[in-house]
């Protein structure tokens, strides 16, 4: 029977979600920019009340998302995103479990595993959070959640390059993609880590279009980054079969799957778990 569903159309279907609630709030400023409501013939200074001086021209992510005609869409697309992520990890956990993915080999890389779920279910509340507490009306609440949103994400991030880089370096003969995995998280926190110290700069010196350039591409970077989780569910589609699926670790030659090794070698090792 055709199967519809795979697990690597969730991080595409978040990632998908995400590009375009982005796109649809930049496309609102840009086709309609607000007009002042003195005279409809200039545009307003600053485009959206909730920006700080009226010298702010370009708005931030929020300031569109606070108005009450893409209120709705942000709020939306925020929830839908963060729903699916989330997915993404729980799916990974259980994928392992199963052997479709290459198995955890110690209690170590569980714990880490763990530790990046809860902490991409903090991230995930902030981003929900933030879009429903508008900078407009409730700013500290709003400005809390982004912190929550980008240091959960971050952390979580961490958690999967330490948890993948150690697989990748147990699974380097038969699972290559894990360590780009791992290095593609390690990108991700690079990338963050240098936009939220340009953010910083730009802050303190109250440069406000600057500071909205950057936090569109922190933005667009994390779309990126939802995406790459797309890779590390590829090597599930060869494990649909039971007898395809990955054996226990054993340190001495490292790991054995079943039909990508010799058959023999594979039955010789005690606590293979076909299933």
């Amino acid at each position: 029977m055709w199967q519809v569903f795979s697990y690597w159309m969730i991080p595409t279907a978040s990632a998908i979600i995400w590009f375009t609630t982005l796109n649809a709030l930049l496309g609102a400023f840009i086709v309609f920019p607000p007009h002042d409501h003195l005279n409809s013939t200039i545009p307003a200074r600053p485009p959206y009340p909730s920006m700080s001086s009226q010298f702010h021209s370009v708005p931030y992510v929020s300031d569109i998302g606070a108005t009450k005609e893409m209120q709705p869409i942000f709020v939306i697309g925020c929830v839908l995103t963060t729903f699916l992520l989330a997915g993404c990890f729980v799916a990974e956990r259980a994928l392992r479990h199963k052997g479709r993915l290459a198995r955890n080999t110690d209690n170590t890389e569980r714990v880490v595993a763990y530790l990046s779920i809860v902490s991409a279910v903090v991230g995930s509340m902030g981003l929900i959070f933030l879009s429903i507490f508008d900078v407009y009306r409730y700013r500290t609440i709003h400005n809390t959640m982004v912190g929550l949103f980008i240091s959960g994400y971050a952390i979580s991030a961490f958690f999967q390059f330490l948890e993948h880089y150690r697989l990748g370096c147990k699974y380097r003969d038969t699972h290559a993609n894990l360590m780009v995995s791992a290095y593609t998280k390690l990108v991700f926190i690079a990338l963050e880590g240098i936009l939220g110290i340009a953010y910083w700069y730009v802050f303190i010196a109250k440069n406000w279009d600057a500071g909205a350039a950057i936090e569109w591409a922190v933005s667009y970077v994390f779309c990126f980054y939802i995406l790459s989780y797309l890779f590390d569910f590829l090597p599930a589609l060869s494990t649909k079969e039971k007898d395809c699926r990955f054996g226990v670790y054993a340190e001495e030659c490292m790991v054995q799957v079943n039909g990508r090794r010799k058959q023999a070698v594979v039955k010789d090792f005690r606590g293979v778990a076909p299933g």
